[in-house]
């Protein structure tokens, strides 16, 4: 439900499942149209000239902070990403350039990589996400946006759609590996016998022993552990033989 952008958990971001769980987690800017979203979910950031205005004013914000991105017409979030300037400094550049770089969106890999992937209303299809056709309540009326200019074939360009495809996102946020509990609950079942000094006879003791392809797992996770937790980006780059 939550992913990390640094691998060191200092940039903590909802997924869309998580915001389709809490709508109102996070703020969010609505798109001119359902169109639009054909590039969004596409890998392509946010630009301003995408973004639809509400009728109370542009909304404020500063430069890093976590948005969502939605359709007209539909309460769930299709995007999660960081801006990339200010609410002042967007007007004074007359809402041109790009607004929000895209971190993850609804059907990239951190999205399939989900148990059980879902989608949270009729509204959102393969490569498009449009307005929910039956919502679950009648007070959420659609959101009034300006539509872009549609080319005869019943597409947009994504100049029009304002959403930069230069920097399209085919990678994802890297998943924290959690190497500790495992490596614990192998070694908890490690029953070593205790150390008696007393003149007993020889009892023979049960003793676990570990595949070359366990060993070798157990090492990996070890490794893995050592760079997550000690391993500064100071450090790098560091020789092989540091590790031996």
């Amino acid at each position: 439900m939550i992913f990390n952008t640094d691998a060191r958990g200092h940039e903590l971001f909802p997924t869309v499942y998580a915001l389709w769980k809490v709508p109102h987690l996070l703020p969010a800017f609505t798109l001119k149209g359902g169109e639009v979203s054909r590039f969004v979910i596409g890998g392509a950031d946010l630009m301003f000239p995408g973004i639809s205005i509400p009728p109370e004013g542009f909304p404020s914000f500063e430069a890093g902070q976590p948005w969502a991105v939605k359709v007209p017409g539909n309460p769930a979030a299709i995007a999660v990403g960081s801006t990339t300037m200010s609410s002042t400094e967007a007007l004074k550049a007359g809402l041109r350039g790009k607004a929000l770089k895209i971190l993850h969106y609804y059907r990239d890999m951190l999205w399939d990589s989900a148990d059980g992937c879902y989608v949270p209303n009729e509204g959102f299809f393969d490569d498009i996400v449009v307005e929910d056709p039956n919502p679950v309540s009648t007070s959420q009326a659609p959101d009034s946006a300006e539509e872009p200019e549609v080319t005869n074939d019943g597409s947009v360009s994504a100049e029009d759609a304002g959403v930069d495809i230069s920097d399209n996102h085919g990678t994802n946020p890297g998943i924290q590996i959690e190497a500790v509990e495992e490596i614990t609950d192998v070694v908890n079942e490690l029953k070593l016998p205790e150390d008696k000094t007393t003149e007993q006879a020889p009892v023979e003791m049960e003793h676990h022993n570990l595949r070359t392809e366990e060993i070798d797992s157990l090492l990996d996770k070890c490794l893995l552990q050592a760079l997550y937790t000690s391993i500064k980006e100071k450090d790098l780059p560091m020789p092989g033989s540091t590790l031996w």
